[in-house]
């Protein structure tokens, strides 16, 4: 997992991209917790229910990550990651996990957007 700050997202679509990645975003929920998140999670990687549901059942779609993505490997931008894990890092810790043992995929776990209103 690759961790950036969110004024870093252009920067890993473009170099993703360019490096033949499948590229697609999910959004840690506000206020959610390890189900909403994970649910979040599979929803942008197109795994199959009952992955949003079911650790084990996300761990093993992953493994299928490629014929989902007709061949490709996948970069999930992985927006808000922070959030979860300042709230439940148990949760995070446990996605992360299971995220980092895809072998199709990679992950950049994107912090909070910084307030440019801010001296």
């Amino acid at each position: 997992m690759i961790i950036l700050p969110a004024e870093r997202l252009e920067d890993a679509q473009g170099h993703f991209a360019q490096s033949g990645y499948a590229v697609t975003e999910a959004t840690t929920p506000r206020g959610g917790g390890l189900r909403e998140t994970q649910a979040q999670l599979c929803a942008a990687l197109r795994l199959p229910e009952p992955a949003s549901t079911n650790l084990d059942a996300m761990a093993d779609a992953l493994r299928d990550l490629r014929e989902l993505w007709d061949g490709r490997d996948v970069a999930l931008l992985w927006r808000e990651a922070g959030a979860l894990a300042a709230r439940d890092g148990r949760a995070w810790w446990i996605l992360s996990e299971i995220l980092d043992d895809a072998e199709a995929l990679a992950v950049v776990a994107l912090g909070p957007a910084r307030d440019t209103d801010q001296p």
